[in-house]
């Protein structure tokens, strides 16, 4: 893999596949820039220069920096010198975002390391200096706020003993999502079925050739590994006729499913536990087609089949968890205004119109409740969603235990995620012991 990629010469540079957003600080406008390819930790952030944005706009692979120059001179009336694009390539080529040698290279070690890596590392927590005593104790510390606010889950959750076959849990950081996954979890850990089994579908925020990729690799958490279930894992290939492994590396800096990989390990403790990691891509596209959904693209059916299979297979055994959220709003994510109230009680509107239709346990009613506004509000995870909804069709429905969105103090980016619980159908609650006292 990566041994054919295109790269261009800094004499012609080329912009990389990148997420470009503009983003507002309090003393000025940047861009923020997201690199799908995983090259980049986290977000960085460009100045929105006039000039640089042109170098960026004309960053093609076909134009030098004299046309540069040259064009620049006309659309703005000024001299600019053909160094000034020179100079300007020679960083970005450092900083991996054009399409060079250096990129490719960069992109091949990566995808070597991963190879030889027999598990994946855990990616979302780091050690400051190298201090695992401290990330542990903050992270313990992190596990036990989230059982503590005021939106944290009750002690005991109004569900049915046994019930729980699956969750949607989110997959945002802890610090801004840790009591939802409290209530995913707690529902999954006390009220479930017994299963220590896991299918971990999370959402894939990078584009890949199939809609489904898997990996047979260990997770690593910073509490310890839960293996893959290797062999759930070539049942549902051999089921599905899929080759969910063919992109595997996509899974090296993901984080939907490290997020619930890390949550299982520590509601779970010491015990036995398994997962089959999956990343799901999108299926947003086929809203903007006419009456196409996705139960008639081939690839989701057999995936989505496979899983029923399973499920019916082993019943109480194996459980389903998705790692998703819902709406991105506000200039960080391309709207032009930052988010007020009233922007706010709209979009948790919209987001339950969704939830609503996940707790009618038709996975295509959810699907086309997207429909009209052509998701406007960029919920990312319709895709995994869907498939945990059919994966559970008839055999569990949806119950919203709990909806929050999180807000930046500047209002400038909004991220909603919930926390749903699948209940068995038919399993009620168990009648509750009473003491009768024997009157005298």
């Amino acid at each position: 893999m990566f041994d054919n990629i295109p790269t261009f010469p800094l004499d012609r540079p080329a912009l990389r596949p990148l997420e470009l957003l503009p983003a507002r600080t309090k003393e000025q406008t940047v861009i923020l820039v997201r690199d799908p390819m995983g090259l980049i930790e986290g977000a960085a952030v460009l100045p929105a220069d006039p000039l640089l944005l042109l170098f960026l706009e004309m960053a093609d692979g076909r134009t030098s920096p004299e046309e540069m120059s040259t064009k620049a001179g006309q659309m703005t009336g000024q001299i600019i010198p053909a160094h000034v694009f020179t100079e300007m390539a020679s960083q970005l080529d450092e900083a991996l975002l054009l399409q060079t040698e250096r990129f490719a290279e960069a992109l091949r070690e990566k995808y070597r390391s991963w190879m030889e890596s027999p598990t994946r590392p855990f990616r979302a927590f780091s050690a400051d200096g190298g201090d695992r005593l401290a990330m542990l104790k903050a992270l313990g510390d992190e596990f036990r706020r989230h059982r503590m606010s005021s939106i944290s889950p009750p002690e005991r959750l109004d569900l049915p003993a046994g019930s729980v076959r699956g969750i949607l849990s989110p997959h945002i950081d802890y610090n801004r999502g840790g009591e939802a996954y409290a209530w995913a979890y707690q529902a999954l850990k006390d009220h479930g079925t017994g299963a220590r089994r896991f299918i971990v579908i999370g959402t894939c925020h990078r584009p890949t050739q199939s809609l489904f990729v898997a990996t047979s690799k260990d997770y690593e958490t910073p509490i310890g590994t839960v293996p893959a279930d290797k062999e759930l894992l070539n049942e549902l290939i051999e089921l599905s006729g899929l080759d969910l492994l063919d992109e595997e590396y996509a899974h090296a800096d993901e984080h939907a499913v490290e997020m619930q990989a890390t949550y299982l390990r520590h509601v779970f403790r010491d015990e036995d536990i398994s997962i089959v990691p999956i990343l799901a891509g999108s299926v947003e596209e086929l809203l903007g087609e006419d009456d196409l959904k996705p139960d008639q693209i081939d690839e989701v059916r057999k995936f989505t089949g496979a899983l029923q299979k399973i499920l019916d297979k082993y019943g109480d055994d194996v459980a389903i968890v998705g790692g998703v959220d819902f709406s991105h709003c506000g200039p960080q994510f391309g709207d032009p205004e930052p988010v007020d109230d009233t922007r706010k009680k709209i979009i948790e509107r919209n987001d339950r119109e969704h939830l609503d239709a996940i707790e009618t346990g038709d996975p295509m009613q959810f699907f086309e409740s997207f429909r009209e506004r052509q998701n406007d509000q960029r919920v990312c995870s319709i895709g995994p969603m869907y498939c945990v909804m059919e994966a559970l069709r008839g055999r569990a429905k949806g119950r919203v235990l709990h909806y929050q969105q999180a807000v930046t103090p500047d209002n400038n980016t909004l991220v909603s995620f919930a926390s749903v619980a699948f209940v068995k159908d038919g399993v009620e609650e168990r009648p509750k012991a009473r003491i009768i006292l024997a009157r005298s």
